[in-house]
């Protein structure tokens, strides 16, 4: 039974996906889930798989069964969405339900959201302000150069970065955070007290170098693609065969050989 969905697709390359899944699918859906928990529920009276779906359901928690379903049904309706949309999205997205009652006698309204990569304009005379640095005599160290670069490429930048992009990945950053803490064995707010930061600073902090970084990675792809910029692939070669253990990321390879380029184009 195929939901009834939209989509609505936004200039910052966000989507947003409604499904109106009917409760006949939820309830097979449900019905499906009970029968995988059978296949591997054990209990008195009843050999590995063959108690009747009655007592598996009596003893598999409420949560854990709607989790299974829900988690099998979006996830399989989004992949359709997607596909059928020809959407690429570079997050996983966000799930909300919009309906008052959310259980398994209902029908369920859901709202996904998610974004692609962001598109990135870079102002017309951007060139004519990096020479203007390259020229710049009082500039006479290579890294004050190319931090100068930077700035200058960031600020003739044009880019509407999603939202949910870099709450996203600041999120990320934060379970990185809780991690570190841990294996110290200490709470995350003595951890940034010893580094004489609050939360709320650390949150700030992360978010304005995850723009930062988006912006750069974003520029130097565009500006590779708009002046032909390309990585051959015996320039990986060469790279793999100097240190093998790089091969599990060979897409960073490509991507840091192509910023190498670009800033020596820029510096030029």
């Amino acid at each position: 039974m195929k939901p009834n969905s939209k989509i609505q697709k936004n200039p910052d390359k966000t989507f947003v996906i409604n499904l109106e899944i009917k409760k006949e699918e939820v309830a097979k859906e449900r019905q499906d889930a009970l029968k995988q928990f059978q296949a591997e529920f054990e209990t008195k009276g009843f050999r590995k798989g063959k108690a009747p779906l009655d007592v598996v359901e009596a003893q598999v928690s409420p949560e854990k069964l709607f989790e299974e379903v829900a988690s099998h049904l979006i996830s399989h309706l989004y992949s359709d969405e997607i596909k059928a949309n020809g959407l690429k999205p570079i997050i996983q997205p966000q799930v909300k339900f919009k309906n008052e009652h959310v259980d398994f006698d209902h029908d369920w309204q859901i709202e996904i959201t998610g974004c692609e990569l962001p598109e990135i304009e870079l102002k017309e005379k951007y060139l004519d302000e990096i020479k203007k640095v390259n020229t710049d005599k009082s500039i006479t160290d290579e890294n004050q150069k190319m931090d100068q670069i930077v700035k200058t490429l960031i600020k003739n930048v044009k880019l509407d970065l999603p939202e949910i992009l870099v709450e996203s990945d600041t999120n990320v950053q934060l379970s990185r955070l809780v991690d570190q803490a841990n294996q110290a064995g200490i709470t995350v707010e003595k951890y940034l007290e010893a580094q004489k930061q609050t939360l709320d600073q650390y949150k700030e902090t992360v978010k304005n170098r995850i723009i930062e970084e988006w912006t750069v990675n974003l520029a130097i792809n565009k500006i590779a693609k708009d002046n032909k910029i390309e990585v051959t692939d015996d320039e990986v070669k060469d790279i793999l065969t100097k240190n093998p253990a790089l091969e599990k990321n060979i897409n960073m390879i490509y991507y840091l050989l192509t910023q190498q380029k670009v800033f020596d184009f820029l510096k030029k």
